[in-house]
C-alpha cells in the first residue's frame, strides 16, 4: 500500500487518536461546509429511508365569480422531485510511529484536513446542480459586472422568488465584481466611487450576502483548448425556499481499521447524503455564469 503518512514527535496513544481524529473531523467538516446552511435540507438521519420527495405546488390563479353560478374547480396537480442519499468518502492510512509518538497537535493537521475533504465534497455536489437552473445571468467569457448581478436580483423578483437571497460566487467571480464597483460612477454609490467599506468583504451588496467558494463549477469547456472559459455561481432564496436541496442521512463518521501486517490504522470517513435542483424555476434560483480568469 503506498502514500502512508509519517511523522515522529511526542506520545499519544491509539484510542486517544481515534477519539481526537473523529472530533476533529467533524468540526473542521463543519466549519469549511459553505452550502448546507443556505440551501433547502433535509434531515432523514432517524427515519428507516434513502429518498426524500421535495413537492413543488402549481402556480394557482383565482378568477371573477358571477353571483348564482357555480365556482369552476381549479384542479390541484403537484410534482416532486426524488433525492436519493448514497456514500462519499476519503482513507489515510496513518502507521504506527504516527499513532504511539504523534503529539496531538501533530494529529490535527490530519483530521483538519479530511473535515475540510469531505465539506469540499458536499458543496461541489451542490454547486454543480447549479447548472440545472433555467434562469442565468452574466455572459461567457466576459468579466462579472456590477449589471450581472442586478440581473441575478431581478430574475429572482421576476420570477416571484422569495427574499433573503444569498450570493454563492468563486472568488474570481468576486474580484471582478470588486473592479467593476471600484471604476463604477453610478450614482447609486453617491460619488464617483465606491465606498471603500463597500469594497473591502463585499460581504453584502444590494441586500444580498455573498458567500465566496472555489467550489463553483466550471463551466463551458473552449472547443480549442479543452479547458473550461467560465465560473458558475449562483442567487437564490436562502433556506427552505432554495432551489437547491441537500438531504442527510448520516453526518460525517470517523472509523479506525486496523491494517496489521502493514504496521497502521486506516482512518476512515464517510458521510451519507444526496443534493438535487428540486426547483428549477426563477423562483428557485439562477446561475451566474462569467468569465473563467
Amino acid at each position: 500500500m503506498a502514500n502512508e503518512v509519517t511523522t515522529a514527535a511526542t506520545s499519544a496513544g491509539e484510542l486517544v487518536a481515534a477519539e481526537i481524529v473523529s472530533r476533529l473531523v467533524i468540526d473542521a467538516a463543519y466549519a469549511e461546509s459553505v452550502m448546507p446552511p443556505l440551501v433547502r435540507v433535509a434531515d432523514i438521519s432517524q427515519e428507516s429511508t434513502l429518498t426524500v420527495e421535495f413537492p413543488k405546488w402549481p402556480l394557482l390563479e383565482a378568477a371573477d365569480l358571477t353571483e348564482g353560478v357555480d365556482a369552476t374547480n381549479t384542479a390541484v396537480n403537484t410534482s416532486s422531485v426524488s433525492v436519493t442519499a448514497d456514500e462519499a468518502g476519503i482513507m489515510i492510512t496513518v502507521t504506527d510511529m504516527l499513532l504511539s509518538s504523534a503529539s496531538l497537535g501533530g494529529l490535527e493537521p490530519y483530521a483538519m484536513e479530511l473535515g475540510k475533504a469531505l465539506a469540499n465534497k458536499i458543496d461541489k455536489d451542490l454547486l454543480q446542480e447549479v447548472g440545472d437552473f433555467t434562469g442565468s445571468a452574466g455572459t461567457s467569457g466576459v468579466d462579472m459586472t456590477e449589471a450581472d448581478f442586478l440581473e441575478a436580483i431581478y430574475l429572482l423578483e421576476a420570477g416571484n422568488a422569495t427574499a433573503p437571497f444569498v450570493a454563492v460566487l468563486h472568488p474570481i467571480q468576486i474580484h471582478d465584481l470588486r473592479k467593476a464597483i471600484a471604476t463604477s460612477g453610478g450614482a447609486v454609490w453617491g460619488g464617483p466611487t465606491a465606498p471603500a467599506e463597500d469594497l473591502g468583504s463585499l460581504g453584502s451588496l444590494y441586500g444580498v450576502d455573498i458567500f465566496r467558494s472555489t467550489n463553483c463549477a466550471e463551466v463551458n469547456v473552449d472547443v480549442n483548448t479543452g479547458l473550461p472559459e467560465d465560473r458558475q455561481g449562483v442567487m437564490m432564496p436562502m433556506g427552505n425556499q432554495s432551489g437547491l436541496a441537500f438531504v442527510l442521512k448520516q453526518t460525517a463518521r470517523t472509523e479506525l481499521q486496523r491494517d496489521a501486517s502493514l504496521r497502521a490504522t486506516e482512518i476512515v470517513v464517510t458521510a451519507i447524503y444526496g443534493d438535487e435542483c428540486v426547483n428549477p424555476d426563477a423562483s428557485g434560483g439562477v446561475a451566474i455564469i462569467t468569465d473563467h480568469e
